[in-house]
C-alpha cells in the first residue's frame, strides 16, 4: 500500500522548507563523498545536464563510533550529500525509509527528475534545516500560528454535501486530538474569524518542540500539503494513513466537485500530487523494532548493499 501511494505520478515539483520562497531542493545540489577524476566532477553533471550518471544503487549501514547508527543511500559507492554538504543519514530503525530513497534514485533513467525525489528532499530538509535550532524555532512558530486557520476547525452550516462530508472526516479527527493528544480544540461554525485557545496552543507548542528532526520535516509537509494541522498530527503520529489524510484535506473540494463537477486536467494533478505529499510523510514514519532491522542488515551485507527492485 506504502508503495503504491507513494509511486503515484505528478507534475509539480516538490518542495523543502515548503512555507519559505525559493527553498525549492533541486537534484543539482545533491553531493557526493568523493569527486570523480574525470573532466567533469559528479555534482557538475548533474547541475549542468541533469542526466543520470550513475550505474548502481546502494544501501550501507553504517556503526559510526562516535555517532548514531544510521543507513545510507550511495550512487556507485559514494554516499548522497545533502545541499547543505551533509551526509545523508537514514535513522537506524526506518529501512523503509532508506529503502525507498535508494528506489527514488534507482528509478531515474536518463533525466533527472526533482518532482519525483520527495523522500530525498524530505530527509534533506530534516538534516539541513531541522537539525539547526535557528529553522527549526522559525518552523515550530510558523506552525503554531498555522493552528488559528486550520481547514478542519471551520465548519460550514450549509451546503448539504459539505456538512456530510465534515461530520465523516473532518469530526473524528478532532475528537482523536482531544482524546490522544488532550489538546482543547475549539470548532468555529459559520465563521471565518476564529482563534483556538491559548492552553490549546501550549500543549501544541510542547508537542512540537518535542518532536525529532525528521518528524518534525514531516509534520510541516504534511501542514502545508493539507492545509490542517490536525491532519498533519493525525498522519505524522500514524493514526491516519496517507489515503484517509487526503480525503480530510480534500473535503470541500469534493463538496464542490459533487454540486459543479470537477475540471479533468486539474482536479486530476492535484488529487495526485496530494496523495504523494502525504504518502511520502507517512513512508518516513514507518519505523522498524530492533530485532527485524538487524536481520535486514544481516541480508544487506550479504548482498554487498545492493540495491534491486
Amino acid at each position: 500500500m506504502w508503495r503504491s501511494l507513494y509511486k503515484g505520478r505528478a507534475l509539480r515539483l516538490a518542495t523543502v522548507g515548503a512555507y519559505v520562497p525559493r527553498r525549492a531542493m533541486h537534484v543539482s545540489m545533491i553531493r557526493f563523498d568523493e569527486p570523480r577524476t574525470d573532466p567533469m566532477p559528479s555534482t557538475q553533471k548533474v547541475e549542468k545536464t541533469m542526466q543520470r550518471f550513475w550505474k548502481d544503487v546502494q544501501i550501507a549501514f553504517e556503526e559510526p563510533a562516535d555517532d548514531d547508527e544510521h543507513f545510507a543511500v550511495q550512487l556507485d559507492k559514494r554516499t548522497l550529500r545533502t545541499p547543505g554538504g551533509k551526509k545523508l543519514t537514514v535513522p537506524a530503525d526506518r529501512p523503509l525509509l532508506a529503502c525507498l530513497i535508494a528506489q527514488e534514485w534507482d528509478e531515474q533513467t536518463q533525466v533527472v527528475k526533482p518532482h519525483s525525489l520527495p523522500l530525498t528532499s524530505l530527509m534533506s530538509r530534516a538534516i539541513d534545516g531541522l537539525s539547526e535550532d535557528r529553522t527549526r524555532k522559525e518552523v515550530e512558530e510558523f506552525l503554531l500560528r498555522y493552528f488559528d486557520t486550520d481547514a478542519v476547525c471551520f465548519h460550514q452550516e450549509h451546503p448539504a454535501a459539505l456538512v456530510k462530508l465534515q461530520k465523516e472526516r473532518w469530526v473524528p479527527l478532532i475528537d482523536w486530538a482531544r482524546r490522544y493528544l488532550q489538546i482543547p480544540i475549539e470548532i468555529a461554525e459559520g465563521t471565518l474569524m476564529h482563534k483556538q485557545p491559548d492552553e490549546a496552543k501550549a500543549k501544541l507548542q510542547r508537542l512540537i518542540a518535542g518532536l525529532p528532526p525528521l518528524d518534525l520535516a514531516a509534520l510541516e509537509r504534511a501542514v502545508m500539503t493539507s492545509k490542517s494541522m490536525i491532519i498533519g498530527l493525525a498522519l505524522v503520529h500514524r493514526h491516519i494513513e496517507a489515503e484517509q489524510a487526503a480525503l480530510a484535506a480534500e473535503v470541500e473540494t469534493a463538496a464542490q466537485a459533487s454540486t459543479w463537477g470537477a475540471i479533468d486536467d486539474s482536479h486530476d494533478v492535484d488529487h495526485a500530487e496530494l496523495r504523494r505529499q502525504l504518502a511520502s510523510c507517512a513512508c518516513a514514519q514507518v519505523s522498524t523494532e530492533s530485532g527485524l532491522v538487524e536481520k535486514f542488515v544481516t541480508v544487506l551485507r550479504q548482498r554487498g548493499g545492493a540495491f534491486r527492485t
